[in-house]
């Protein structure tokens, strides 16, 4: 796999997809404050912008140590932030990998994250030569198992998590998986 590093920017018909170190501080953050999204996601949520900077910094680690994929998302014709996708806990031996998106609750349901996660999903076969992507998510998250289902992506199990963190303790989750086309 070549260095990751050279992955952005990536740009499908409507959005691009580059490193969180191109978007300011206070775009991030609004992302990363909203306890909505925390909630759901099940993470906890920044309070200040310090920890927002805490999460880039982070994230390009990971980018640039080869662990993980992170990009924020915008629109071509206005660059607004509007989430974040990434690719991690890959895993060489079967040439797999684990999706996660966020996306502000002001662009959800808008058909942003079906074009991004299709888009993306093809460039993990083609570029990153991965052979299955997987995302887990809660059980009781509807959108994103139906957007993950008109993606591509089959339901693979259930799992429950045993967990010392009380907020993650028994929580529900499905995992998806889909596999490269055969040609």
């Amino acid at each position: 796999m070549q260095p990751f590093e050279k992955y952005h920017p990536i740009m499908t018909s409507h959005y691009t997809l580059d490193w969180l170190t191109s978007f300011t501080v206070k775009e991030v953050h609004q992302l990363r404050q909203n306890q909505v999204l925390a909630k759901a996601a099940r993470r906890t949520f920044d309070t200040d912008l310090t920890q927002t900077v805490r999460y880039i910094n982070q994230a390009m680690r990971a980018v640039m140590g080869n662990q993980a994929l992170i990009w924020g998302i915008q629109t071509r014709q206005q660059p607004n932030f509007l989430g974040i996708f990434q690719f991690r806990n890959f895993n060489l031996l079967d040439k797999s990998a684990e999706i996660r998106f966020e996306l502000l609750p002001a662009h959800q349901h808008q058909g942003i994250l079906g074009e991004v996660l299709n888009h993306m999903s093809q460039f993990a076969f083609d570029e990153l030569d991965l052979k299955r992507l997987k995302a887990i998510t809660y059980q009781d998250q509807t959108a994103a198992k139906t957007l993950l289902t008109q993606s591509g992506f089959q339901f693979c199990e259930n799992l429950t998590v045993l967990s010392q963190d009380q907020q993650k303790q028994g929580a529900k989750l499905a995992v998806y998986n889909r596999t490269v086309p055969e040609s």
